[in-house]
């Protein structure tokens, strides 16, 4: 019987803020998106681009959980 493959879901990112370049740890939604954050060292808001759906997608090498859904949907594969 073959395994089953996993798509693992981040419960963590961190994301740079392009402004002042820090670095900030944030927690993700299990069933939505992150769509804007405030910068923890310089208080900015920082929004994804319309050209994405979220913040994990725009400034990490990581998917939110739910391009990760669809993703693993196309490929018939698992969530963890």
């Amino acid at each position: 019987m073959a395994r089953k493959q996993f798509i693992k879901i981040p419960k963590r990112i961190d994301v740079k803020c392009y402004d002042c370049e820090y670095i900030n740890r944030l927690e993700v939604p299990e069933n939505s998106t992150i769509h804007q954050f405030e910068c923890k060292n310089c208080k900015k808001i920082i929004r994804a681009p319309v050209t994405q759906c979220c913040i994990i997608c725009a400034f990490t090498d990581k998917k939110c959980s739910l391009n990760s859904k669809i993703e693993a949907k196309a490929k018939g594969l698992f969530l963890r």
